[in-house]
């Protein structure tokens, strides 16, 4: 009866560790326990047949441990679930990513990109300003229009060189062209002389007229004191090589004729 207890147990706990066994081996594993039944079968038919005559002794195949009902229950079950492999485990994906290459930057094209500013106009040089070529007009000719803002008359005598030497102390070398009236009538103080200077000799000129006017002044102070003052009111010009000496009742009119004839 033993046995047949043992058998049982051995059974069960094969039947426990094909269970275990994946899917694969079911077909296997079952038709190998059929014939393991059957074998076992025959085995017990011979026990029995001679467990009457022959007492019990220990087989050899079954365990020395005696088979007993707490050692069925202290047998821990073996899982009979199976641990696959994942097949549809994603790939690892890489920790280090990729160097990135330096996306180099378009080179700048100065030609398209940069806007051409139109070239300032350099500024022309100033051009020299042309020099106003110096009036020289006749000395004759300034005399009529003196004559004219004067009011000088046929009452008038002119000069000659040595009555401008006399009165004057102007020699004939100093001067170019000269013309010079006074009244024939020791009446009237009014007077003129208009002189183009040799070159050089303007001051010399300008110092004669000079001296004619402080010996007209010492004249006329002691007899007309109306002409008088046309004297101390006398004029001096000089423009270039131009210089007039004037006394009279109209001298800044004859002194504006002589400079729009010579500046």
């Amino acid at each position: 009866m033993k046995k047949k207890i043992a058998f049982l147990l051995a059974i069960a706990m094969l039947t426990v560790s094909l269970a275990a066994c994946g899917s694969e081996k079911k077909e296997n594993d079952k038709s190998n326990l059929n014939s393991n039944i059957s074998s076992s079968a025959g085995d017990v038919s011979e026990d029995t047949s001679s467990s009457s005559s022959t007492p019990d002794k220990s087989d050899g195949a079954t365990s020395s441990t005696p088979i007993t009902d707490d050692n069925i229950a202290n047998t821990p079950a073996q899982s009979t679930e199976t641990t696959q492999p994942e097949q549809n485990q994603t790939a690892q994906q890489p920790t280090t990513k990729p160097q990135e290459k330096p996306v180099t930057p378009p080179a700048n094209n100065n030609n398209n990109n940069t806007q051409t500013k139109p070239q300032q106009p350099s500024n022309p040089a100033p051009q020299p300003t042309p020099e106003t070529p110096a009036k020289s007009p006749a000395v004759s000719d300034i005399a009529a229009a003196i004559d004219k803002a004067l009011g000088v008359d046929a009452n008038f005598m002119s000069f000659t060189a040595d009555d401008v030497a006399l009165n004057y102390g102007i020699g004939s070398s100093s001067m170019a062209e000269f013309v010079g009236k006074m009244p024939m009538m020791s009446v009237k103080a009014t007077e003129y002389l208009v002189v183009k200077a040799a070159d050089g000799q303007v001051d010399a000129v300008k110092n004669g007229m000079i001296k004619r006017q402080a010996d007209l002044d010492a004249q006329w102070k002691q007899y007309l004191p109306e002409q008088y003052e046309l004297v101390k009111n006398y004029k001096l010009v000089a423009n270039g090589n131009y210089v007039l000496f004037v006394i009279g009742d109209n001298a800044d009119g004859a002194v504006e004729t002589f400079n729009s004839m010579t500046k």
